[in-house]
């Protein structure tokens, strides 16, 4: 049976936080909290940027469904889409894309009339 969860975050620090754990959840339901730690972290890197960027409402929607967990991410933001970049050894920011291209087994970016999407999956 598939688990859903759709969630609407507002612009906050605390963000991150609530993706987190309405992840966990969802893959508690599912019986697969073994995924649990790289999909925090995948979720809490990717809203983390929406709320650092975009700066207005941010919306997660998940699914696990036949053994894949699908994250999307929807913020406001339409300009620029963000970019896997090599940040240097002194950067503070620029590797939350890394990550996601290092745990994901599949992601992309998607701009949308009203923003983007980015999303991943995992397995």
């Amino acid at each position: 049976m598939a688990q859903r969860l759709n969630l609407a975050l507002d612009s906050s620090t605390d963000a991150p936080r609530q993706a987190r754990q309405a992840i966990r959840e969802l893959l508690a339901r599912s019986g697969r909290t073994d995924l649990g730690t790289d999909a925090a972290v995948l979720v809490s890197e990717l809203v983390t940027n929406a709320v650092l960027h975009a700066g207005g409402p941010i919306t997660v929607s998940a699914a696990y469904l036949d053994s894949i967990l699908r994250v999307e991410v929807h913020d406001t933001d339409t300009h620029p889409l963000p970019a896997l970049r090599k940040p240097s050894a002194s950067d503070k920011t620029g590797r939350g894309l890394h990550l996601v291209a290092l745990l994901a087994d599949r992601w992309a970016i998607v701009p949308t009339p009203a923003g983007k999407t980015i999303w991943f999956e995992i397995t």
